[in-house]
């Protein structure tokens, strides 16, 4: 589940990449990339890592990355399109996106060694991070959550 859910990610990414600098159209885009990955870090955290809390020495970097693409994205929200800089900001907000995703696919799945647990338990995990994808994607609420935080992290 979860390394389909960085397909989206980065999939997006390229399509974000691929739009007219300050387009109507890449505005659109990135906004649905940020929704997706507002999504991605609370199956993460609400799901898969305390599944795999034996691995907290993981887990524990895992949550550094996501401070750091949180941090990236800040920067990012804070460069006006229209600036020189932002190129290079998308650059590097998309590779540190893509750097933990690759991390995590390398590092978390399937889960480490300390870790016990079935393949029916994984099963059932994969299942209640789908509901949960399609849950926090219908909902409006999640929107704008996920808008306001946005807005908070351009803010400061």
């Amino acid at each position: 589940m979860l390394k389909d859910h960085h397909v989206v990610l980065k999939g997006l990414g390229r399509k974000v990449s691929e739009a007219p600098v300050d387009s109507q159209e890449r505005h659109e885009l990135f906004d649905g990339m940020l929704l997706e990955l507002d999504i991605h870090f609370r199956i993460e955290d609400d799901l898969y890592y305390p599944a795999l809390a034996a691995a907290s020495e993981l887990i524990a970097i895992a949550h550094a990355e996501h401070r750091q693409v949180v941090d990236q994205l800040g920067v990012l929200l804070r460069t006006p399109q229209s600036s020189p800089n932002y190129p290079d900001e998308w650059n590097t907000f998309k590779t540190v996106l893509e750097a933990h995703a690759d991390e995590e696919e390398r590092d978390m799945i399937p889960a480490p060694a300390p870790v016990q647990i079935t393949d029916a338990e994984l099963e059932e995990l994969g299942d209640k991070m789908a509901a949960r994808i399609a849950q926090l994607r219908s909902s409006s609420l999640h929107k704008l959550r996920t808008r306001g935080k946005a807005a908070l992290l351009k803010a400061i």
